[in-house]
């Protein structure tokens, strides 16, 4: 039983000190940010861009039908 919990802590220990792997964490926490703080101009940007595809469709369709 002991041995469990020391090779336990040993893990936790390594994982904890492991610098890659928190490298790794932080890179991921810093690109969830920029993904969370770029979401509304992206979906900004989606929307103006359907209205204008929307709004070319309609012109075109006036010009084929002679309108």
């Amino acid at each position: 039983m002991f041995n469990m919990l020391r090779n336990l802590f040993q893990r936790v220990k390594e994982a904890v000190c492991n610098k890659k792997g928190n490298e790794i964490v932080a890179i991921a926490l810093i690109l969830l940010f920029i993904i969370l703080a770029a979401a509304p101009y992206i979906r900004n940007l989606g929307q103006t861009t359907s209205t204008g595809i929307s709004n070319l469709n309609t012109q075109m369709e006036q010009v084929l039908n002679g309108q």
